[in-house]
């Protein structure tokens, strides 16, 4: 073998070593992301799973009205209002965060479409009643939106099809 031929060989070869380290920067830039993304939801269930939230939750279901007021909410215990400020602070952090892509709107909806469907015209109020309390402590913004993320979240759940069905219904035949 001349010493041409051997450079050319050479050539060839660190294209194909170039070539193949790009597809596995590649792949692993990929296997980061869903990494990343599982890592987010598993973060996002633990949240929703928190007894905090869950307080919060109850507090919405069973003690608040869908057009309760603020002196509703003043009537509840310190603890249940620590909860549904709980509940919309972090509500609203999960909405802000799907909208920069930081948590992946399918799993986001997954997690929060039965939630907007359970109470979300109670969410709804919850928000406007902290945003007049916010008002009324000189404490809001300017353009008076509290908690706007979680509406844009709501939302979007709310432009998404319904619910078909119970999981345990909907993919009876999923195996693992």
């Amino acid at each position: 073998m001349n010493l041409e031929d051997a450079a050319n060989i050479g050539e060839i070869l660190g294209g194909v070593a170039i070539l193949v380290t790009l597809i596995f920067g590649l792949r692993q830039i990929i296997e980061l992301n869903k990494s990343k993304e599982r890592e987010a939801s598993r973060e996002l269930a633990n949240l929703l799973a928190s007894p905090l939230y869950q307080s919060g939750m109850s507090i919405l279901i069973n003690k608040l009205s869908d057009d309760f007021t603020l002196e509703d909410l003043e009537k509840l215990e310190r603890k249940e209002k620590d909860a549904t400020n709980f509940l919309a602070i972090n509500t609203n952090s999960i909405g802000m965060m799907t909208f920069e892509r930081q948590l992946s709107f399918k799993s986001v909806t997954r997690f929060m479409q039965p939630i907007n469907v359970m109470i979300g015209t109670r969410f709804r109020t919850l928000v406007q009643v902290l945003q007049t309390n916010a008002q009324n402590q000189g404490v809001g913004l300017e353009n008076n939106e509290v908690l706007d993320w979680a509406i844009w979240l709501f939302d979007k759940m709310d432009e998404q099809s319904p619910i078909e069905g119970p999981a345990y219904v909907l993919y009876q035949d999923w195996k693992p």
